[in-house]
């Protein structure tokens, strides 16, 4: 049968494209188009005036501004008047200065008078030079105090006219004003394109938009915009919407299958718009081809969040002011020609309106969705990217989670569980060495892990049902069980991941009204497991004896490492209300919301105390009262060390170059891998590594063709003020970027204005940046945007400066790596944050649970290096974790760092080359360390400062001593000969550039060590 609504709907069709048609060239807006933008406003020429800054990027001190009006005044008086129809958004712009500067010397003018200044225009009266006629009025003048983290704030007016000029002016008024000669202000112009006001924030005057209201009759007012032209202004309109006839209609064009974009702002003109609703009818063209409404979305009104799962916004408007919805279509690859439909959007507390929506598809295919060119604004749909998700995805060298019995297994780990859910014993397989696993099982725990509840003096009795671990995926397995005593129910809900992750979600729940005397959680260790600590307070070091340690918001400290040299656990403790606080100088500013059910009300705490086998660890929250139906969420997040075994073999022959140099510099360096940070020519900007790409390119394809791996600068914590998408995100409110006070560059206090937190300014590349959120969709664009790095410029790993994101994310980043990469190399950056500002967290244990995904460490800035070599261990090496790492601060320690494999890597004015020499000549690469902290260690020696670790090869032996004596020191060596496998007469210390000179030494004599320093030793068989 012939479907007629068919016919209907394709007749009505082409009746409305054929008036649209008709009147397009007076209805539509020319500015919907992505034409070229008429640059005159009110006779004055909008432009980039590409002057030199009057401040040098990084310089302390005062700036004329970016923005100025070209004046011309046509003959020579003791004053002229000049109105400069500036359209301004900034607040109170009458606090700000003039400076009135003579074009042709570059010199400012004394004699200057503000008569009156608003948003819309100023009026400046100034006595011009006798020899020119060109001035530059520069009205954003600013004083910055330079750094990476500056302080800019603008100049308010100054006094400087001479009195006597004043006096032959006479009282400033309007006739007066009126009756000078006038200058005529020719164009408005801006230090370049970037910093440019037009068009979107040059603003309509009040009149203008007086105008637009009373020709609108409704009360909000909707305006479409291309993808080129982000809206900006929340609080004015700009000039080019008052220009425009009402009606509600948008022109766009699309490349086949491209992702396009597009904008419609909502202006509440008479009222609060409460709640938007956004429909969509299904786009067709007159050949019949649809694009389904479900295509469509509004990035607005929700989306996909980093864990996947679908939400919502509720978006409402403020009275007088706008919001810019942004929408987004996947154009079909098969289609061409003009597809049109309606959005219709309705505010819950007003009338719907409708926007005829046309789009024009070229015949041009547009690749990769048009992600390539990211000015395009294709990859907002990267937002809602589920990318690196793939729960059966494990990365090497892990395994599957196996479980058996009650037993589950990782790889060298096993966590035994009792009949509560809870861990009764947790075994590591490493061998002491860190690069073999053991058939032995070695303990962690001496007594199982419970959950006590303390009531009128007793504890609970639990009653458990029973429970089987389900697999997941490959990666996961859960299990949940239910405890119930006679005034309790407890619901432990446990799971175990393939790296090493216990996560557990525990539910107290109570049956009747109760006072409770304690809720703990007992940790019961052999001491074996627990010689050394980070957390609580605690830098990295031996175990105290006793600990006692209390919740406090100025901390970022909610758990404790306890471990030995292959075993051990961390553990944090949580509630339903976690959320991940910012990190790296940033703490305070977003501190951990402290957990009620620990931390109640200050009650709760963490003490360890030592006995003589074993060491308690008791996690306690005190005493409270709950009603019947209270329910407290007592999560425990355990990591088990370590992770993974040493790779001492790969360590050695991997040497960073952590420069922007040429390629063959890198090879003649004896580099193997580039880390190319930011603010250089192919990743000038932080975090957004997307401009310069052909460059970019051709590098990473130099580097590659000579056997060099190629990473890139790229993590989440702050972001570029060059990122495309950026007025896009703003438009989200504060789901990507942080709240703050604003501040910093004059670009970001011109036009984002307020409302962000102001971060680094690399001052190379004039770079600025804002802190955003590791925990918003912005995550989903950035694994995003690694994957198209991966694929189409084939990096090899990721430098990550500090990590202000979830261990999920790293998880979906090492996994989509590993999808294009046939090695991934992913080294980790951390500044000590042992300090007020990140509230006295290790580093380590900060980044504890990203350890299993990454490569190496390099800590950092302000680690002391001058400490005990606990402190090494523990705070710096990564060693007990199954990582190696370089050192940084200060070029680091050579002899401390080669106990531990450690150097330093080619970076600024440090040169590693004479360790890498050192190494090469002696075959690091295949010798097995022995370090000092085993018990088989085939050296020592015979003072307690003066530490020794072995790098054995079948022949010869590299030995390393490093001192932690304040004055030079004589020792002797002890040799475990059967350790070390041959017989020697032969010890020498070879020649290394900068740092020693070659010397014989007698094995039965005493070796002088330098005070705070040591020495490279080679003993060998001859």
């Amino acid at each position: 049968m012939f479907d007629w609504t068919k016919l209907q709907r394709l007749f009505t069709l082409i009746f409305c494209l054929a008036l649209i048609a008709c009147s397009q060239n007076q209805n539509i807006p020319p500015q919907n188009k992505t034409g070229k933008q008429d640059n005159i406003i009110d006779g004055v020429i909008w432009e980039a005036g590409n002057w030199e800054p009057h401040l040098l990027p990084k310089e302390k001190g005062r700036s004329w501004g970016n923005h100025r009006a070209v004046v011309k005044t046509e003959s020579n008086h003791q004053a002229v008047g000049v109105r400069i129809p500036w359209r301004r958004s900034d607040d109170n712009p009458q606090d700000k200065a003039v400076f009135v500067v003579d074009a042709q010397s570059d010199q400012a003018l004394h004699n200057v008078i503000v008569k009156s200044i608003n948003n819309e225009f100023g009026e400046i009266i100034f006595e011009p030079n006798n020899k020119s006629n060109i001035y530059h009025i520069y009205y954003f003048p600013f004083e910055s105090t330079g750094g990476w983290y500056p302080k800019i704030n603008y100049l308010s007016s100054d006094q400087t006219a001479d009195d006597n000029w004043l006096n032959t002016i006479g009282e400033i008024s309007d006739n007066l004003f009126n009756s000078l000669p006038q200058g005529k202000v020719t164009h408005i112009q801006s230090v370049d394109n970037f910093h440019s006001f037009f068009p979107m924030e040059v603003i309509a005057t009040v009149s203008e938009t007086e105008q637009l209201f009373n020709n609108a009759n409704s009360s909000y007012i909707l305006f479409s915009e291309d993808r080129t032209h982000s809206i900006r202004m929340p609080n004015f309109i700009p000039k080019r919407w008052a220009d425009r006839r009402l009606i509600n209609s948008f022109e766009g064009s699309a490349k086949r299958g491209e992702y396009y974009t597009f904008q419609i702002g909502v202006l509440a003109k008479e009222q609060a718009l409460n709640d938007l609703n956004v429909l969509y009818t299904d786009f067709t063209s007159l050949s019949g081809a649809s694009i389904n409404a479900s295509e469509f979305i509004c990035f607005n009104l929700g989306g996909v969040d980093l864990k996947g799962q679908s939400f919502k916004k509720p978006i409402s408007i403020d009275k007088g002011f706008v919001q810019p919805l942004w929408f987004g279509v996947q154009i079909p690859n098969n289609e061409s020609g003009r597809f049109s439909g309606e959005i219709t959007i309705t505010p819950r507390n007003a009338p719907a309106q409708k926007v005829l929506v046309n789009i024009t598809i070229e015949d041009e295919i547009a690749s990769n969705s048009g992600d390539d060119y990211p000015e395009n604004m294709t990859r907002m749909r990267w937002l809602n990217s589920t990318i690196g998700t793939d729960p059966n995805f494990i990365i090497p060298p892990f395994t599957p989670v196996e479980y058996s019995g009650n037993l589950l297994s990782v790889l060298g780990r096993k966590v035994r569980l009792g009949h509560m859910g809870l861990p009764d014993q947790i075994d590591s397989y490493f061998n002491p060495e860190m690069t073999g696993l053991d058939n032995k099982p070695n303990h962690i725990l001496s007594q199982p892990i419970a959950f006590n509840v303390t009531v009128g003096g007793h504890l609970e009795s639990w009653a458990s049902t029973a429970f089987k671990p389900i697999t997941e995926s490959k990666s996961r397995m859960s299990w949940g069980v239910k405890n119930e005593s006679k005034k309790f129910k407890l619901l432990i809900s446990g799971a175990m991941e393939y790296e090493g992750m216990l996560d557990y979600q525990i539910r107290l729940v109570a049956k009747n009204d109760v006072f409770i005397e304690n809720i703990e959680v007992p940790i019961y260790m052999l001491s074996d497991a627990a010689t050394y600590i980070l957390g609580l307070g605690h830098k990295g070091q031996k175990r105290p004896d006793k600990v006692n340690w209390k919740w406090d918001v100025k901390n970022h400290q909610e758990g404790v490492w306890l471990g030995g040299i292959n075993k051990g656990i961390q553990y944090v403790l949580r509630d339903e209300n976690y959320i991940r606080p910012l990190n790296t100088n940033f703490y305070q500013n977003q501190p951990l919301v402290l957990p009620k059910s620990w931390e109640n009300d200050g009650n709760g705490g963490i003490s360890i105390e030592t006995n003589k086998d074993h060491v308690l660890v008791r996690n306690y929250s005190g005493s409270r009262s709950m009603l019947a139906g209270d329910t407290l969420h007592f999560n425990i997040k355990f990591l088990i060390t370590p992770f993974k075994l040493l790779n001492t073999k790969d360590h050695f022959q991997t040497r960073f170059v952590h420069k922007y140099v040429p390629v063959d510099t890198v090879i003649a360096w004896g580099g193997t891998v580039v880390n190319i940070h930011h603010a250089n020519e192919i990743n000038p900007y932080i975090n957004y590594p997307f401009f310069n790409l052909g460059k970019q390119t051709n590098y990473i394809q130099e580097a590659h063709q000579k056997n060099v791996k190629v990473k890139l600068y790229n993590t989440i914590r702050e972001l570029t003020y060059k990122t495309h998408e950026i007025f896009a995100m703003r438009s989200l409110g504060f789901e990507i970027f942080n709240d703050g006070e604003g501040g910093g560059h004059s670009w970001l206090q011109e036009h984002l204005r307020d409302h962000y937190h102001s971060a680094w300014h690399a001052w190379s590349v004039d770079d600025a940046a804002i802190l955003n959120k590791g925990t918003s969709r912005w995550t989903n664009y950035y694994v995003e945007g690694l994957n198209w790095l991966a694929k189409n410029q084939e990096i090899d790993g990721l430098y990550l400066d500090d990590i202000a994101f979830s261990r999920e994310t790293v998880k979906r980043i090492v996994s989509i790596l590993y999808k294009h990469r046939p090695e991934v190399v992913i080294d980790l950056h951390s500044a000590n944050q042992f300090n007020p500002r990140d509230g006295f967290i290790n580093s380590t244990m900060l980044y504890m649970e990203h350890f299993p995904f990454i490569s190496r460490l390099w800590f950092g800035e302000y680690f002391e290096y001058e400490k005990d070599k606990d402190y090494w261990f523990t705070e710096v090496s990564g060693l007990p974790f199954g990582l190696m790492g370089e050192m940084l601060q200060g070029g680091g320690h050579p002899y401390r760092g080669m106990l531990y494999g450690m150097t330093t890597r080619m970076y600024g004015k440090y040169d590693v080359r004479p360790i890498w020499k050192l190494m090469d000549n002696f075959d690091i690469e295949n010798s097995e360390m022995k370090g000092y902290w085993l018990d088989n260690s085939p050296v020592k020696t015979n003072h307690e400062n003066i530490i020794a670790t072995s790098y054995l090869k079948s022949d010869r032996m590299l030995i390393a001593l490093a001192s932690w004596s304040e004055q030079d020191e004589k020792v002797n060596l002890d040799m475990d000969w059967k350790q070390i496998g041959f017989k020697s007469n032969r010890l020498f210390s070879p020649k290394v550039d900068t740092l020693q000179a070659y010397q014989e030494f007698n094995l039965e004599g005493p070796i002088t060590i330098p005070k705070n320093m040591g020495l490279f030793l080679i003993l060998e068989k001859k």
